[in-house]
Protein backbone atom coordinates (compact mmCIF):
# COMPACT_ATOMS: atom_id res chain seq x y z
CA UNK A 1 0.00 0.00 0.00
CA UNK A 2 2.70 2.41 1.10
CA UNK A 3 4.91 1.65 -2.38
CA UNK A 4 1.49 2.40 -4.41
CA UNK A 5 1.08 6.13 -2.31
CA UNK A 6 4.83 7.10 -2.90
CA UNK A 7 4.45 6.26 -6.26
CA UNK A 8 1.62 8.71 -6.64
CA UNK A 9 2.88 11.45 -5.31
CA UNK A 10 6.24 11.38 -7.19
CA UNK A 11 3.98 11.27 -10.58
CA UNK A 12 2.44 14.08 -9.00
CA UNK A 13 5.33 15.90 -8.55
CA UNK A 14 7.66 15.14 -11.10
CA UNK A 15 5.24 14.94 -13.97
CA UNK A 16 5.67 11.91 -16.40
CA UNK A 17 9.15 10.77 -15.56
CA UNK A 18 7.90 10.77 -12.27
CA UNK A 19 5.37 8.88 -12.97
CA UNK A 20 7.30 5.99 -14.36
CA UNK A 21 9.65 6.02 -11.61
CA UNK A 22 7.13 5.34 -9.19
CA UNK A 23 5.57 2.55 -10.91
CA UNK A 24 9.22 1.31 -10.69
CA UNK A 25 9.01 1.57 -7.54
CA UNK A 26 6.32 0.46 -6.27
CA UNK A 27 6.89 -2.80 -8.90
CA UNK A 28 10.28 -3.18 -6.92
CA UNK A 29 9.29 -2.56 -3.47
CA UNK A 30 6.19 -4.13 -3.18
CA UNK A 31 6.73 -7.77 -3.84
CA UNK A 32 10.05 -7.35 -1.40
CA UNK A 33 7.90 -6.12 1.18
CA UNK A 34 5.33 -8.75 1.09
CA UNK A 35 7.57 -11.54 1.16
CA UNK A 36 8.31 -13.13 4.53
CA UNK A 37 10.52 -16.27 4.75
CA UNK A 38 8.86 -19.45 5.83
CA UNK A 39 9.66 -20.33 8.85
CA UNK A 40 12.64 -22.57 9.90
CA UNK A 41 11.16 -26.30 10.67
CA UNK A 42 12.99 -28.33 12.82
CA UNK A 43 14.75 -31.54 11.55
CA UNK A 44 13.26 -34.68 13.37
CA UNK A 45 14.79 -38.14 12.43
CA UNK A 46 13.29 -40.55 13.03
CA UNK A 47 14.82 -43.53 15.28
CA UNK A 48 14.41 -46.98 14.71
CA UNK A 49 12.52 -48.87 17.53
CA UNK A 50 12.30 -53.22 17.70
CA UNK A 51 8.75 -54.66 16.70
CA UNK A 52 8.16 -57.52 18.13
CA UNK A 53 6.56 -59.67 15.64
CA UNK A 54 3.89 -62.17 17.37
CA UNK A 55 4.63 -65.60 17.80
CA UNK A 56 8.48 -65.48 18.41
CA UNK A 57 11.39 -65.51 21.01
CA UNK A 58 13.72 -67.84 22.97
CA UNK A 59 17.19 -67.58 24.36
CA UNK A 60 19.07 -65.20 22.32
CA UNK A 61 23.21 -64.65 21.55
CA UNK A 62 24.97 -61.81 20.35
CA UNK A 63 26.12 -62.57 17.07
CA UNK A 64 30.24 -63.66 17.17
CA UNK A 65 33.08 -60.98 16.12
CA UNK A 66 35.14 -64.04 13.89
CA UNK A 67 33.41 -67.48 14.82
CA UNK A 68 30.25 -69.05 13.15
CA UNK A 69 27.70 -67.99 15.14
CA UNK A 70 25.70 -71.87 14.39
CA UNK A 71 26.49 -75.35 13.35
CA UNK A 72 25.49 -75.38 9.44
CA UNK A 73 24.32 -79.51 9.79
CA UNK A 74 27.39 -80.48 8.10
CA UNK A 75 28.97 -83.65 8.57
CA UNK A 76 30.80 -84.29 11.90
CA UNK A 77 32.97 -86.70 12.84
CA UNK A 78 32.16 -88.39 9.67
CA UNK A 79 28.61 -88.97 8.99
CA UNK A 80 26.02 -87.02 8.27
CA UNK A 81 23.71 -85.17 11.09
CA UNK A 82 19.90 -86.63 10.45
CA UNK A 83 21.16 -89.43 8.58
CA UNK A 84 20.47 -91.80 11.58
CA UNK A 85 17.06 -90.02 12.88
CA UNK A 86 14.07 -89.72 11.52
CA UNK A 87 11.88 -86.68 13.01
CA UNK A 88 8.04 -86.18 13.15
CA UNK A 89 7.12 -82.33 12.86
CA UNK A 90 7.19 -81.38 16.56
CA UNK A 91 3.31 -79.37 16.53
CA UNK A 92 0.01 -80.79 14.86
CA UNK A 93 -0.49 -77.70 12.95
CA UNK A 94 0.89 -73.95 13.06
CA UNK A 95 3.31 -71.97 10.90
CA UNK A 96 7.15 -71.03 11.37
CA UNK A 97 7.12 -67.53 12.68
CA UNK A 98 11.25 -67.28 13.01
CA UNK A 99 14.09 -69.61 11.35
CA UNK A 100 17.48 -70.63 12.75
CA UNK A 101 20.71 -68.30 12.61
CA UNK A 102 21.17 -64.28 13.01
CA UNK A 103 18.51 -62.38 12.79
CA UNK A 104 17.05 -58.87 14.63
CA UNK A 105 16.78 -59.81 18.62
CA UNK A 106 12.69 -59.08 18.55
CA UNK A 107 13.26 -57.20 22.23
CA UNK A 108 16.10 -54.76 21.43
CA UNK A 109 16.47 -54.91 17.90
CA UNK A 110 19.96 -56.21 17.63
CA UNK A 111 22.10 -58.36 15.86
CA UNK A 112 21.74 -62.13 17.49
CA UNK A 113 21.73 -65.33 16.87
CA UNK A 114 18.73 -67.72 17.16
CA UNK A 115 19.71 -71.28 17.89
CA UNK A 116 15.95 -73.00 17.26
CA UNK A 117 13.05 -72.75 15.09
CA UNK A 118 9.87 -70.95 15.88
CA UNK A 119 6.64 -72.73 15.41
CA UNK A 120 3.56 -70.24 16.39
CA UNK A 121 0.10 -71.53 16.59
CA UNK A 122 -2.74 -71.12 19.28
CA UNK A 123 -2.59 -71.36 22.55
CA UNK A 124 -2.91 -75.39 24.21
CA UNK A 125 -2.33 -76.70 20.79
CA UNK A 126 -0.47 -80.15 20.99
CA UNK A 127 3.21 -80.33 21.02
CA UNK A 128 4.68 -83.65 19.64
CA UNK A 129 7.87 -85.36 20.43
CA UNK A 130 9.99 -86.20 17.41
CA UNK A 131 11.13 -89.16 17.87
CA UNK A 132 11.37 -91.75 20.49
CA UNK A 133 13.69 -91.10 23.45
CA UNK A 134 13.46 -90.12 27.31
CA UNK A 135 13.03 -86.67 29.08
CA UNK A 136 15.91 -85.39 30.66
CA UNK A 137 14.44 -82.23 31.71
CA UNK A 138 10.62 -80.91 32.39
CA UNK A 139 10.51 -77.73 34.19
CA UNK A 140 11.12 -73.82 33.79
CA UNK A 141 14.72 -72.66 32.31
CA UNK A 142 15.69 -69.25 31.88
CA UNK A 143 14.70 -67.53 28.63
CA UNK A 144 12.65 -70.58 27.76
CA UNK A 145 9.83 -70.51 29.93
CA UNK A 146 8.76 -73.76 30.40
CA UNK A 147 10.98 -76.16 28.19
CA UNK A 148 10.94 -80.08 28.10
CA UNK A 149 14.34 -81.76 26.64
CA UNK A 150 14.32 -85.15 25.34
CA UNK A 151 17.66 -87.57 24.84
CA UNK A 152 17.40 -89.90 22.02
CA UNK A 153 20.79 -91.53 22.39
CA UNK A 154 23.54 -91.46 19.90
CA UNK A 155 24.06 -87.90 20.56
CA UNK A 156 20.60 -86.43 19.54
CA UNK A 157 18.53 -84.26 21.67
CA UNK A 158 15.89 -82.18 21.26
CA UNK A 159 14.86 -78.91 23.21
CA UNK A 160 10.59 -77.91 23.33
CA UNK A 161 10.62 -74.34 25.10
CA UNK A 162 7.66 -71.58 25.74
CA UNK A 163 5.29 -74.23 27.03
CA UNK A 164 1.83 -73.61 28.61
CA UNK A 165 2.49 -76.57 30.50
CA UNK A 166 4.74 -79.39 30.23
CA UNK A 167 2.54 -83.06 30.19
CA UNK A 168 5.76 -85.17 31.03
CA UNK A 169 8.46 -85.28 33.96
CA UNK A 170 11.92 -85.88 33.98
CA UNK A 171 12.77 -89.84 33.03
CA UNK A 172 9.58 -90.68 31.15
CA UNK A 173 10.23 -92.58 28.28
CA UNK A 174 8.25 -90.60 24.96
CA UNK A 175 7.02 -91.96 21.50
CA UNK A 176 7.24 -90.33 18.27
CA UNK A 177 4.09 -88.14 17.72
CA UNK A 178 3.09 -88.49 21.39
CA UNK A 179 1.82 -84.96 22.80
CA UNK A 180 4.20 -83.75 25.38
CA UNK A 181 3.48 -80.03 26.18
CA UNK A 182 1.21 -77.85 25.35
CA UNK A 183 2.29 -74.46 23.09
CA UNK A 184 2.45 -71.40 25.62
CA UNK A 185 4.51 -68.24 25.81
CA UNK A 186 6.07 -68.41 28.87
CA UNK A 187 9.69 -67.24 29.32
CA UNK A 188 11.50 -64.88 26.92
CA UNK A 189 8.24 -64.72 23.91
CA UNK A 190 6.62 -62.28 22.53
CA UNK A 191 3.45 -64.52 21.56
CA UNK A 192 2.00 -68.34 21.78
CA UNK A 193 4.45 -70.20 19.85
CA UNK A 194 6.95 -73.52 20.10
CA UNK A 195 11.07 -72.77 20.32
CA UNK A 196 12.36 -75.75 18.91
CA UNK A 197 15.88 -76.58 18.82
CA UNK A 198 17.98 -79.83 17.63
CA UNK A 199 21.58 -80.58 19.05
CA UNK A 200 23.87 -82.99 18.15
CA UNK A 201 27.03 -84.11 20.55
CA UNK A 202 26.22 -80.50 22.58
CA UNK A 203 26.14 -78.54 18.65
CA UNK A 204 23.16 -76.89 17.82
CA UNK A 205 21.91 -77.78 14.41
CA UNK A 206 19.74 -76.22 11.83
CA UNK A 207 15.81 -78.20 12.70
CA UNK A 208 14.51 -77.04 9.22
CA UNK A 209 17.17 -80.13 8.06
CA UNK A 210 15.17 -82.51 9.81
CA UNK A 211 12.01 -82.05 10.66
CA UNK A 212 9.04 -82.30 7.60
CA UNK A 213 7.88 -79.29 5.73
CA UNK A 214 4.13 -80.54 5.89
CA UNK A 215 1.65 -79.99 8.20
Amino acid sequence: MVPAVLGVAAAVLLGGAGFGLGCLYGGLAGPATMARPAPAVAQVTAVPTPVAASGVGGPEEPVPASTPPVESGRAVAGRQPGSGLPMYRPVAGGWISSHFGRRQDPFTGRPAVHRGLDFAGLDNSAILAVAPGVVTWSGRRQGYGNVIEIDHGRGWVTRYGHNASNLVASGDYVKPGQTIALMGRTGRATGTHLHFEVLYRGRHQNPARFVPRDT
